[in-house]
């Protein structure tokens, strides 16, 4: 009796790990990425006010989700008819990705999906002039440079591909959301490096990222197969009676 159970229990094993065995699965590579932005450069060169320069970093933590930092260096200089308004500065975002593609369509190489991170700005600003009116009459004052440090959320929902191995382009589209400017609520800046017009509670914006990318690991990544219907499902008998009662052609109720 004993020995019989012992070849029943190994038999129900190994036909599990069969079943584990034959699950689909697919192999996905893990990747670092580094780029640079070309919109800031291109911006400025079709004559923006805005200097900028962006990099970025991602390393993919399993096939959906990644942790990216992006840096970037901003100045920005403009005179009006009443103001001369500079600012420049350093801002830095460290996000969290997730990636609404598939593991067998990403293949490590496909991103469509949306971003959640949180901005800092380290930035200087200046205003050499500013010309009022009032019932007294018209006035010029000014003020010195300063030196302060803002806060942002960040949302960016994008797309990147591979372009050839080794090489992928992406955009996002930047939705951000200021927590603080640094500067008070008297002289908020009309712009803030990282995060743009900061007389604003939201600022919106777009990056285009070309990276080149370095696979450091492969994972597999089980896969639901598709359900494959068999001959009866989803489909009437055509032989089949009707349900219900019924009768030949001549015959008597």
């Amino acid at each position: 009796m004993a020995k019989r159970t012992c070849v029943c229990f190994i038999s129900l094993m190994i036909l599990l790990g069969g079943r584990v065995g034959a699950q689909d699965t697919v192999t996905v590579p893990l990747n670092i990425r580094a780029g640079f932005d070309i919109s800031g450069p291109v911006m400025h060169l079709i004559g923006s006010d805005l200097t900028s320069y962006g990099a970025m970093a991602s390393l993919d933590i399993n096939e959906q989700y990644s942790a990216s930092l992006r840096l970037r260096y901003s100045s920005y200089s403009i005179s009006e008819f009443n103001y001369d308004f500079k600012s420049s500065g350093v801002s830095a975002v460290i996000s969290g990705d997730y990636n609404f593609l598939k593991p067998k369509v990403s293949a490590g190489k496909y991103f469509t999906g949306i971003g959640l991170g949180y901005g800092i700005s380290f930035y200087s600003q200046e205003a050499s002039r500013i010309e009022y009116t009032n019932p007294w009459g018209t006035g010029t004052d000014s003020f010195s440079l300063s030196r302060h440090t803002g806060h942002f959320i960040e949302v960016t929902p994008g797309v990147r591909t591979e372009l050839f191995p080794g090489v992928s382009i992406g955009w996002n589209l930047v939705l951000r959301m200021l927590i603080s400017s640094g500067a008070g609520r008297d002289i908020k800046p009309v712009w803030m490096p990282g995060f743009g017009d900061a007389t604003s509670r939201m600022s919106t914006g777009a990056e285009y990222y070309v990276s080149i990318t370095i696979p450091y690991k492969k994972i597999r990544v089980a896969i639901k197969p598709k359900k494959e219907l068999t001959d009866d499902e989803g489909e009437e008998n055509p032989e089949s009676e009707p349900s219900g009662s019924s009768f030949a052609p001549g015959s008597r109720l």
